[in-house]
């Protein structure tokens, strides 16, 4: 059987276990592959804890664990990594389990990312097909003068999960991308927003990084070289890359069948922004449904209205900040606040800092 033979197999067997699971996973946390539970499982395996019965009262079967295309609920994750990090002494266990990435790991995020030309091409999949591997978070990729940034916002609110989770991320995605370019380059730094631990943690997130990692930091990131997006992957396949991401937009619209509403409410949320007419009923309006039948909509998808304004403005705040001819009162106007202390207790409220604060930390 050929390699796509093999995959297409695979992926259509992840389509219909998706389709059977799509309504028992919803749950305000979302979902998690079990492609991405397994670096937690094999470190707590490496470790020796002892997870059986804690398996048994989530409701996660031996025969769940043995069929990496289904998913757990995002409770059931949340759950497990709380009862791991009591039973394992390691403090950093969510860095450590990056040690276990593979390109499977990211479900057929994974495979997609191996059959890109560079890098760069690598990177811009991950946004479209990043559900794939689970409802845990959301990742951000923009240009910083020569540098690029890839930041991931994670939605889990319980703080030592949280951390952990972060650290699984950023430390998974260094290793990975080191698999793709042959360990071509290294990060420029590493921004985490857990408090500075102890020294000798210090010391292991640098280790792990290669880089210098700064903390108490308003985001969760990884700054590299922008020189590296260019570099060649040398593992790609077009024919078999255009298939999986067939495939994988097919998956996409069967988990999730409204992704194209909270797309269209956050385009009307930065029209709307500029006029105005940026509330619950503006935008419902604007898109000829009532305003509870979006929210409705939305919670299906694990989002409020709020938190898309809240996001959409946020980005947009970022933006303009960065352009030094724009003041901070014309800024405020620009995303639809009243006055513009309104607009300074918004952003410190998001940020921890002042917008003044953030425009001068870019410079």
């Amino acid at each position: 059987m050929s390699q796509l033979d093999s995959l297409t197999l695979h992926l259509g067997q992840i389509s219909v276990n998706l389709d059977k699971d799509t309504n028992t996973l919803k749950n305000k946390l979302g979902k998690v592959s079990l492609h991405a539970v397994n670096q937690y499982l094999q470190l707590a395996q490496e470790q020796q804890l002892e997870l059986s019965s804690t398996l048994v009262e989530l409701g996660i079967s031996n025969d769940l664990l043995s069929d990496n295309s289904q998913y757990i609920t995002g409770n059931q994750f949340q759950n497990l990594i709380e009862v791991i990090l009591e039973l394992s002494n390691d403090k950093l266990f969510g860095l450590h389990t990056a040690k276990f990435v593979q390109p499977s790991s990211y479900s057929v995020l994974g495979y997609i990312s191996m059959n890109c030309n560079t890098l760069g091409e690598a990177i811009t999949k991950i946004q479209p097909f990043e559900q794939l591997v689970g409802d845990m978070g959301t990742t951000n990729v923009e240009l910083v003068g020569d540098s690029f940034k890839i930041g991931w916002q994670c939605q889990f609110t319980e703080k030592n999960v949280r951390q952990q989770m972060i650290d699984n991320c950023l430390a998974s995605w260094l290793t990975f991308a080191r698999y793709l370019i042959n360990d071509q380059g290294k990060p420029l730094k590493v921004l985490l927003s857990r408090a500075e631990p102890e020294l000798s943690l210090q010391k292991e997130y640098q280790e792990a990084f290669n880089c210098p990692v700064l903390f108490n930091q308003t985001e969760n990131a990884i700054l590299f070289d922008a020189s590296l997006l260019d570099l060649p992957l040398n593992k790609g396949d077009q024919l078999l890359l255009s298939t999986l991401e067939s495939h994988a937009k097919t998956l996409i619209s069967t988990i999730s069948p409204d992704e194209g509403l909270v797309r269209r409410v956050i385009t009307e949320i930065e029209n709307g922004l500029k006029n105005g007419y940026y509330h619950q009923q503006d935008i419902a309006k604007a898109l000829k449904i009532g305003a509870k039948t979006l929210q409705r909509r939305l919670n299906d998808e694990n989002y409020t209205f709020q938190l898309l304004l809240d996001e959409t403005r946020l980005k947009m705040a970022k933006t303009l900040l960065k352009q030094d001819q724009m003041s901070l009162n014309q800024i405020s106007m620009e995303l639809g606040f009243v006055e513009p202390r309104s607009f300074f207790r918004w952003f410190k409220k998001v940020t921890q800092q002042t917008p003044g604060d953030y425009r001068n930390k870019l410079n």
